[in-house]
Order: C-alpha cells, then structure tokens, then sequence
C-alpha cells in the first residue's frame, strides 16, 4: 500500500514523559506509546531537558529546524547541528541541552528485535533512483521546495514535511525522486528481521 501523509493530517500528542509534545508521522499500529514495533515522529525541543525512556527500542534522532543540541547518552555526549543525526537506545539516559534557542528534531524509533533499519538524508541536489524491497519504506521531503516521487509510473507530490509511506507491498520497487535545488530528503528502510 503506497499512502501520502500530508503535514496538516499528522497527530499531536504530548510526550512519553509529559515535557513537550511530539508530532507523529506514522507508526506500525496501536494509539499506546508502549505498543508499536516503529514510530517516525517530530518533536519541538523548547528547553533542556531529559528524553523519554523507549525501553527495548533503537532511535534515530535528526535536527530538522533551529541550530544545534549537545546530546547526552549514559556516559557520552553528542553535538548535533541541522541535519545531522544521532543513533542510540531507547533504553539509554537521555537529555538535550539547547545551545541557541530551540530546535524541532525528526525521529525514528523501532524495535531492532524485529526489524533492520536504514536511515539515510539526501542532500545533494540530483534526482535520486533507490531500488527498495524493504517493508517499509519511508520518505519525509524537509525541503520547502515540492518533491516529485515516481513509483512504478505513478507520481506523488510531497510539500515541505509532507510524507509517503509504501508498506507491505512485497515487490522490488523502483523510486525515483525528482531533482531539487535544495534537497532535504529522509529515506527510511525497515526490513523485517
């Protein structure tokens, strides 16, 4: 099933732990924050602070908007500008400290019991050609500019933040992202494992 997720349709919620809220693009199943195999979110980061616990989970975090966070996992701290992306558990003692205002980030978290990830930005301005027979593929367009996706000779049109999900569908697909000035890209792949 191939699905376009536009901007104005994605759902607001507050976070896991009560401190913000988290725009949710997509998840495998449920309404709970404790019942899904994957979810792809955004979040405005207003002010230092701890992030919420994902036990058993794996995440992937991406400045999408502002200038830069200093992350800190357990014991080792990461420094993140505008797209730039860290890697780490859900089960890791988390917090952010904002170094010039706030920020939105981009996520992606999921159970790597059950699934293989790839997380991959396209920046460079040049159309794109990605064979994918993932079970999930997921393509997030960042860019203000609209993003034009031909798949299997049908064409979507992503505008900024719009999304499109092509899930379960079992065949080689053939993806082919139009060239943009300024490409601001996310790819995600989930292969079952």
């Amino acid at each position: 099933m191939i699905e376009l997720l536009k901007a104005v349709n994605y759902k607001k919620m507050r976070w896991k732990n009560g401190a913000g809220y988290t725009v949710e693009l997509a998840r495998s199943e449920g309404d709970s924050l404790k019942l899904f195999d994957w979810r792809i979110s955004m979040a405005d980061v207003k002010t230092s602070g701890d992030f919420s616990k994902f036990n058993g989970m794996q995440r992937i975090l991406t400045v999408l908007e502002g200038q830069s966070i200093l992350l800190k996992i357990d014991d080792h701290n990461q420094f993140l500008k505008t797209l730039e992306s860290a890697q780490f558990s859900g089960d890791s003692n988390t917090s952010c400290e904002l170094i010039d205002g706030s920020i939105r980030d981009f996520n992606l978290i999921y159970d790597p019991q059950k699934y293989h990830a790839r997380y991959q930005w396209i920046v460079e301005p040049t159309a794109s050609a990605i064979l994918s027979s993932a079970n999930l593929i997921f393509i997030f367009n960042q860019s203000l500019e609209s993003l034009e996706i031909e798949i299997d000779q049908q064409i979507f049109y992503l505008d900024h933040q719009d999304s499109l999900k092509i899930e379960n569908e079992k065949l080689l697909k053939n993806i082919v992202l139009s060239k943009q000035v300024l490409t601001k890209t996310c790819l995600i792949e989930l292969v079952k494992g």
